[in-house]
């Protein structure tokens, strides 16, 4: 059997349970294209190990494609289609060293300052638009993906609630949100080009100039010149820029550091793999809240 086919089929089945399973088949597909569409019994550990490696310092990203590749083998050798696996190698041990971005307020009025002047033909996207979804994503704790996938139907004006279906691990919420947020969803709705009815694009909430639902590239994109306008760059030690999915861990800690101004407790919703830096950083940021200024006379 040909690779390709082979990832096909092991894409079709994995989707046919229920999974998703879209960065895991994006990195078969690219495995595929970098090999060439050879004969199963052809592919080496070596070929396995270059692909995994990539350029540059070993990332989390090369311990997924670590991961994707022994479940794409186990599979054929369960299916017999294999005798054995030509990848065994142990799964790398990446040093976690990553830290979200949290942005100051400063930095939060510099991005919407430079949304208010970013035109770029190649995405498409109103000045508003960028605007109202980096408020929103900010001011709910949205990701990108979850922003981009509302409908009309799903945002709720009056009673300031938003509908999130499906998202990751197949979960569903309700959302409320403040009457700032609200203020500017409205006035975005009454701004933006209505979507196309076509069959292939469901209606959405956020939309192109020409009235297409906005994609996720054009968001990065766009936040990206952004970033770059309002003069945030990732620091000396950091090996990221700062990021769009940032906003989200950057709604968490401004709501920790608010609530324990407030003397009040919440349960801490964000991913668990975060916690921990989460809860650091808001610690931090507290503690330099709390801490009385210095007596410049003492």
């Amino acid at each position: 059997m040909k690779l390709s086919s082979a990832i096909e089929n092991y894409v079709a089945l994995k989707r046919s349970l229920g999974a998703v399973f879209s960065v895991d088949a994006g990195i078969l597909r690219s495995f595929s294209r970098a090999l060439g569409d050879v004969c199963l019994e052809a592919i080496t550990a070596e070929y396995c190990r270059t692909f995994c490696r990539g350029k540059g310092l070993p990332t989390r990203f090369w311990e997924r494609k670590h991961e994707s590749l022994r479940g794409f083998f186990r599979y054929l050798v369960s299916r017999g289609i294999l005798v054995n696996s030509p990848f065994q190698d142990p799964a790398p041990r990446i040093q976690r060293t990553f830290r979200p971005h949290i942005y100051s307020h400063d930095e939060l009025r510099r991005l919407l300052e430079a949304a208010a002047q970013e035109r770029n033909p190649r995405t498409r996207l109103e000045p508003e638009s960028l605007r109202t979804i980096i408020l929103l994503l900010y001011g709910a704790g949205l990701r990108a993906g979850e922003a981009l996938r509302l409908r009309p139907c799903d945002v709720n004006l009056q009673d300031r609630v938003l509908s999130v279906w499906n998202t990751k691990f197949f979960k569903s919420r309700l959302i409320p949100i403040g009457a700032g947020l609200a203020a500017a969803l409205a006035r975005y709705a009454q701004q933006r080009q209505p979507v196309r009815p076509q069959d292939e694009h469901p209606p959405s909430f956020f939309s192109t100039r020409t009235g297409m639902p906005i994609q996720l590239w054009q968001i990065e994109v766009g936040f990206a010149r952004l970033r770059k306008r309002a003069g945030i760059r990732r620091t000396s030690t950091d090996r990221w820029h700062p990021r769009l999915h940032d906003l989200r861990a950057t709604f968490a800690v401004h709501c920790l550091v608010a609530w324990y101004r407030d003397g009040k407790t919440a349960k801490f919703t964000t991913d668990s793999s975060m916690t921990h830096e989460l809860l650091t950083e808001a610690s931090r940021r507290f503690e330099r809240y709390a801490q009385p200024p210095e007596d410049p006379d003492a």
